[in-house]
């Protein structure tokens, strides 16, 4: 018998085009007309795109309380896998792109207007992250700032101590390390820090072919050094939990794990500065639960849902409540300042790769060779 509820899950994902999922069901039997009933009440749950982690009910509390459960989840592997699906007919409601990638993401049409009317903690937003230019496209508000972090190295201080006090991302390749240490597989978090291990002006800037040879001579001198590139933040704190890698390219979050763990880690401040982003909540255009939309986000912007954040994810909040609700003792050993501003101006602020197809190809090249 025909497993009705995997093929709706499929479908959700965007594994399974809503007319292939009708003809599969007409295809054994079941009725058009309960068909569309199904799908009209699935349809009711709007859909969120996002990445690994942030499918967490306790992270939209208001909207959990007044439907009685969190929206539906599809998990992408990076925001290149995202707006790939979309441009090929997957329909979600809600993204979850962080502000490098807006612009992109705009030109091809998939973002729909925000009514920050509709937003009650919108007030609450601090002035210069809805100040970020990409929030904005065509004088139209379409992404809304919710968390913010670094890219940076985190690593075993009992491993490699010569770093402690000597923090630099060009850990990675030193030949001590050969074999011991990772890199996030991406172009942001991984192939941007041989740009800025090559002392580019601008490393987010490969339309010249010197900047593009340096880094991919970068990337080649480091590919021997590594164990391997990481797929994701599970991986990495595996390896370092095992000490199989003592650094690695990671985000916030793992070091914040990793330390409930009782394991001697650092997230670095590297004297070359590390990298700082700023990810939010967009509406997916024509999306038919408009209103829900809306309130997902208002509810990733309630302070109770920030302060869950911050406490088990390591992140910034993009609002200002949450720095009141969490005791200073809470904010220092998260590593987190009251005022985001602080961070952001002190680190190179991740933004749109000049020439990304370029690099794309050169960093592929590089994977590829032995």
């Amino acid at each position: 018998m025909i497993d009705v509820s995997r093929l709706r899950q499929e479908m959700r994902a965007g594994k399974l085009s809503r007319r292939n999922f009708m003809r599969t069901l007409a295809a054994s039997g079941i009725a058009v007309t309960t068909l569309r009933m199904r799908a009209s009440r699935a349809a009711e749950t709007p859909t969120m795109y996002l990445w690994s982690g942030y499918d967490d009910p306790a992270l939209y509390p208001a909207y959990v309380k007044k439907y009685g459960a969190a929206p539906d989840f599809a998990i992408w592997g990076d925001e290149e896998e995202g707006l790939l699906k979309l441009r090929s007919g997957f329909k979600p409601d809600v993204v979850f792109p962080c502000a490098y990638k807006i612009a992109k993401w705009y030109e091809n049409g998939v973002l729909n207007e925000i009514d920050t009317a509709k937003l009650s903690h919108w007030s609450d937003v601090f002035e210069s992250l809805k100040a970020i230019p990409a929030g904005m496209q065509d004088g139209k508000r379409v992404w809304v700032p919710i968390d913010w972090g670094q890219t940076s190295i985190i690593y075993r201080t009992d491993l490699c101590p010569e770093y402690v006090g000597n923090e630099t991302w060009s850990i990675l390749w030193d030949p001590k390390y050969k074999g011991k240490v990772a890199m996030f597989d991406s172009l942001t978090d991984g192939a941007v820090v041989a740009g800025i291990v090559a002392g580019l002006k601008d490393p987010f800037d490969y339309s010249s072919d010197e900047n593009l040879a340096k880094v991919k001579a970068k990337l080649t001198e480091l590919k021997p050094q590594l164990r391997y590139f990481v797929p994701d933040s599970a991986s990495l704190e595996q390896g370092l939990a095992t000490g199989e890698i003592v650094a690695v390219t990671g985000w916030n979050e793992s070091i914040t794990r990793l330390r409930k763990q009782g394991l001697p880690v650092k997230f670095m401040e590297p004297k070359e500065g590390a990298m700082t982003w700023v990810c939010g909540l967009s509406i997916v255009k024509d999306t038919p639960l408009l209103e829900q939309a809306h309130e997902i986000i208002d509810a990733m912007l309630d302070p109770e849902s920030r302060a869950y954040e911050m406490r088990n994810f390591g992140y910034g909040s993009s609002t200002k409540s949450p720095y009141s609700i969490l005791s200073a003792e809470e904010l220092a050993d998260l590593g987190l300042s009251p005022n985001p501003d602080t961070v952001l101006n002190a680190g190179i602020l991740q933004r749109p790769i000049i020439g990304e197809e370029r690099l794309q190809r050169a960093f592929e090249e590089v994977k590829a060779t032995n």
